[in-house]
C-alpha cells in the first residue's frame, strides 16, 4: 500500500472523466462498473489505496477498502465516499468474518436500489472475474460482464494539459537525477551502485515513485534491452546506457541515453549516428492524424540505409502516463492513428550481441503538427561524458 499522495487532479476533472465513462455505460446498458486498485482506479478516483471503486450509472461513485489497509490514505486522496470494511477473526474458525469488498459493494447497490443486470469490469484482471461472477448474479445466473477497463484505457490515451505538465515535471526530476549521478562515474564503479544512486536521487528530488526499475548497463551489457544492473565494473571506453524515469503525482516519464565513457571509436560513432538519425526521422513523422505505424517505419528506413535494420528488434515506442507502458504501440503493422494529446516514447535502438547496444529515447506529446519533446534536459551527444 502506498503512502498518501497530495491530490493534483481535482474533483471537477474526476467527475468529467466519470461522466465520459457513464456515457459509455448508457450506450452499453451497463448499470454499474467495478475497478480494482490500479491505474484505472487512480484515473477515475484520485487514489490507488482502496480495494474497489464502484460507479453506478445513477448515483455517486464510492470506494471500498479493507479496514486499516488504506482507508485513511484513500480518504485523504479521493473526494469520493470511502467505506472501510472490517474483518473479524475471533478465537476460532467459525467466528471468522472476512472483509469481502465485492459482497459489500452489492449490498450498497441494493440499498441504493441499483439493480445490476449488466456490469462493467476490467476484463484484463482475470483473477477477479470468477469471484465477481459468483457475487453478482441475477436469477441464479451471473450477470453479463462488459469490458469497462479497456474503455477507460482508451480514455487515458489522450492527456489533458495538466497531465502533460505532470509528465514533464517527472522528466525534469529524472534529468536532474542523471546530472547528479554521472558525477559518480569512474573506473571500477558498478552498474548496481549507479542504479541505486540514481533511484535514490529521483526520490530525493521529489519523485513519488519510480516509473520502472532503472536500467544502467556498461559495455557489452548494453546489448540487453531490459538489462538488470549487475556488479559489472565501468572501464575506459565502455558504452554506458541509462534507461530511467521518475513518477510524479502518479505520472511517468521514460528516457534513454547512451554515452561512451572516454573517447568513442569510429565504429561507435557511426552506429550512434545511425540511431540518432533514426530517432530524428521518427520524431519528424509524429503529428495528429498520422497512422500509428508511420514513425516506426520512418526510423527503420534510416537504419536500413546503415544496414542496421535487422538489429532494431522492438517497437519504436509506446504510450506513457499513469503506467510506463500504455496504448498505443508504435510499430509497423499497428492499426489506428496518432491523436493530439497522446504521450508516447520514440526510442529506436540497435543490439549487437558481443558488442553492445545503443538506444536513444524521448517522451513526447503529439501536437497537431509536431512532436513536443518533454525530455529535453539531457544531452544526446555520444561524448557527453567526456572528461
Amino acid at each position: 500500500m502506498q503512502g498518501a499522495m497530495k491530490a493534483v487532479i481535482g474533483k471537477e476533472e474526476l467527475m468529467r472523466r466519470i461522466g465520459k465513462l457513464k456515457g459509455w455505460m448508457e450506450r452499453e446498458d451497463v448499470d454499474a462498473c467495478l475497478f480494482l486498485a490500479g491505474s484505472n482506479m487512480f484515473y477515475l478516483s484520485g487514489t490507488r489505496n482502496a480495494g474497489l471503486l464502484v460507479i453506478p450509472l445513477d448515483g455517486e461513485p464510492f470506494l471500498l477498502v479493507r479496514y486499516a489497509f488504506g482507508d485513511a490514505l484513500a480518504e485523504q486522496e479521493s473526494p469520493f465516499e470511502v467505506e472501510a470494511v472490517k474483518p473479524y477473526y475471533g478465537l476460532n474458525k467459525k467466528q471468522i468474518k472476512q472483509a469481502n469488498l465485492l459482497k459489500r459493494a452489492k449490498e450498497i447497490l441494493v440499498d441504493r436500489k441499483v439493480e445490476v443486470k449488466r456490469l462493467g469490469v476490467e476484463k484484463s484482471r482475470t483473477s477477479s472475474l470468477k469471484e465477481i461472477r459468483k457475487v453478482f448474479r441475477a436469477r441464479r445466473r451471473s450477470v453479463p460482464l462488459l469490458d469497462a477497463g479497456s474503455y477507460v484505457e482508451e480514455m487515458r490515451m489522450i492527456k489533458s494539459e495538466k497531465e502533460v505538465e505532470l509528465i514533464k515535471r517527472s522528466a525534469e526530476i529524472s534529468a536532474r537525477a542523471l546530472e547528479l549521478v554521472i558525477e559518480e562515474l569512474k573506473p571500477g564503479v558498478t552498474e548496481k551502485a549507479i542504479a541505486n544512486k540514481l533511484e535514490f536521487l529521483m526520490r530525493d528530488l521529489g519523485a513519488s515513485n519510480l516509473a520502472f526499475p532503472s536500467i544502467v548497463a556498461f559495455g557489452e551489457n548494453t546489448f540487453n534491452a531490459h538489462h538488470v544492473p549487475t556488479d559489472r565494473k565501468l572501464s575506459e571506453g565502455d558504452l554506458v546506457l541509462f534507461d530511467w524515469g521518475a513518477k510524479f503525482a502518479g505520472y511517468c516519464s521514460d528516457t534513454t541515453r547512451t554515452f561512451v565513457y572516454g573517447k568513442p571509436n569510429e565504429e561507435v560513432i557511426k552506429r550512434f549516428e545511425a540511431v540518432a538519425k533514426a530517432q530524428s526521422n521518427g520524431l519528424k513523422s509524429i503529428r495528429g492524424g498520422v497512422p500509428v505505424q508511420d514513425p516506426d517505419i520512418a526510423s527503420r528506413k534510416v537504419l536500413k540505409k546503415y544496414e542496421l535494420i535487422g538489429e532494431f528488434v522492438h517497437s519504436l515506442g509506446h504510450g506513457v502516463g499513469l503506467d510506463v507502458h500504455e496504448k498505443p504501440r508504435l510499430i509497423v503493422g499497428a492499426k489506428g492513428k496518432l491523436r493530439q494529446g497522446m504521450v508516447v516514447t520514440v526510442e529506436p535502438g540497435i543490439y549487437i550481441k558481443g558488442w553492445g547496444g545503443i538506444r536513444i529515447e524521448d517522451t513526447v506529446v503529439v501536437r497537431a503538427n509536431r512532436a513536443e519533446i518533454l525530455t529535453t534536459m539531457i544531452s544526446k551527444e555520444i561524448d557527453f561524458l567526456k572528461r
